[in-house]
């Protein structure tokens, strides 16, 4: 199975949230992994910003073994720059209209990979409600 990610899977591995188990699951289970460029900077920034909040509670090494984590997960999936032409796409693309903007940049990524790739089974992979209704109205099946 291939499969999209947006953040709220990984950041469900790494923070070992309650679905860590789904998300793993889910991760395991693609045997090819897309996303946007967004994913990089969502969950870097996302784990940064946790560890400033919370940062009396840990030493100095659980950053270094959370960011080592993520960068491993991170280099096993195929990304979707983010440039002049594809954002003209995403702009002008109606359907995208239910969507926050950088949901819609990870729909539109996704329509990409399985466009190009001519891969029509992909799976969007998110625990955001409201982008997985978005990803279905796309025909995409959703994990």
């Amino acid at each position: 199975m291939n499969s999209y990610f947006d953040s709220s899977l990984l950041l469900a591995i790494l923070f070992d949230e309650k679905r860590f188990d789904d998300a793993w699951n889910a991760w395991n289970s693609s045997k090819v992994r897309f996303s946007s460029i967004l994913l990089k900077i969502e969950t870097n920034i996302s784990l940064q910003r946790y560890y400033k909040a919370n940062s009396h509670y840990f030493d100095g090494i659980w950053l270094n073994k959370k960011e080592k984590i993520l960068n491993d997960l991170l280099d096993d999936v195929f990304y979707k720059p983010i440039e002049e032409s594809f954002g003209n796409s995403i702009a002008k693309n109606k359907k995208l209209a239910g969507c926050k903007s950088l949901d819609a940049i990870h729909i539109a990524s996704a329509l990409y990979f399985r466009e190009s790739a001519r891969e029509q089974n992909i799976i969007f992979c998110s625990f955001d409600k409201n982008m997985l209704k978005v990803a279905k109205e796309f025909g995409f099946e959703t994990n």
